[in-house]
């Protein structure tokens, strides 16, 4: 039995000048592009491939990994659009197709797409930008402190909305980021908080480190920008710190004295700066 949109071990039937032919189980072919295949295949090997939906809508094979796997999200770029839907790169040879009725905006070629990878039961695999219908808000089975996957989907006032392991809808605070983030980036990540509504919290370092962690990689990378030298230090106002960096002068003290310890800074009367 196949599993589409997944890897299976598929055995060689028989090739042509283009392509391998692999047994699909149920009597039928799949084909590969030779352009797709070591040069060591032979008929009768069983080799691993990825299994999806061709822009002719037969079974095609790949031995390339895809950008998504079914049941997986992926910001996905726009090659072609028609009256009946949009083709979409799924780092294949062959693109992925989204049905005009699981878009949620206008689409244009060179556009990304936030989307989750499905099977339909007519088009095979398909991909779907109508991602509440395959996410929960609620979360089950999940612990504070717990590593998950994180995909950025959506930037809002908040910070960031993010899929936690392609089942539920997580958010992660922009004041908690330190790093340039962009729609579709994977990152682990951890889940912070289960609230009372059992809606997910999370963030990109551990619980009780987030802060601090992400504060140190802040403030060398502003030191850097500025030429190795700050004006700011444990004397400094809290305001002032908060307006160069967004953070108390709480975590700004932990993550700098971090850094000294660390002997990646040098504290002084005036400032901190880089060591010579």
């Amino acid at each position: 039995m196949i599993a589409l949109g997944q890897f299976n071990t598929l055995k060689i039937l028989s090739q042509t000048s283009t392509h391998w032919l692999l047994d699909d189980g149920d009597s039928g072919e799949i084909r590969l592009s030779k352009r797709d295949a070591p040069r060591d295949w032979r008929v009768g090997d069983e080799v691993p491939v990825f299994v999806y939906t061709g822009e002719d809508g037969y079974l095609a094979a790949s031995t390339r990994t895809p950008l998504a796997k079914v049941n997986e999200v992926a910001s996905l770029t726009v090659l072609e659009a028609s009256r009946d839907g949009i083709w979409l790169d799924l780092g294949l040879e062959e693109a992925v197709f989204m049905p005009r009725a699981e878009q949620q905006q206008r689409l244009e070629p060179g556009w990304r797409s936030m989307v989750m990878m499905t099977v339909d039961e007519r088009l095979g695999l398909i991909a779907s930008a109508r991602l509440n219908d395959f996410l929960d808000d609620e979360a089950t089975g999940l612990a504070a402190g717990e590593k998950v996957e994180l995909v950025v989907a959506l930037r809002t006032d908040l910070g960031f909305k993010a899929v936690v392991n392609n089942r539920y809808w997580g958010m992660l605070y922009g004041d908690e980021v330190f790093e340039p983030l962009r729609i579709g980036d994977r990152r682990d990540g951890y889940i912070k908080r289960l609230r009372s509504d059992n809606r997910l919290d999370v963030s990109l370092a551990p619980p009780g480190y987030a802060k601090v962690d992400g504060a140190a990689a802040l403030v060398l990378r502003w030191l850097e920008m500025a030429g190795g030298f700050l004006p700011l230090g444990d004397n400094s106002s809290p305001e002032s710190i908060h307006a160069e960096f967004g953070i108390s002068k709480k975590v700004f003290k932990q993550a700098i004295g971090a850094l000294f310890r660390q002997q990646r800074i040098v504290i002084e009367e005036d400032g901190i700066s880089l060591p010579n």
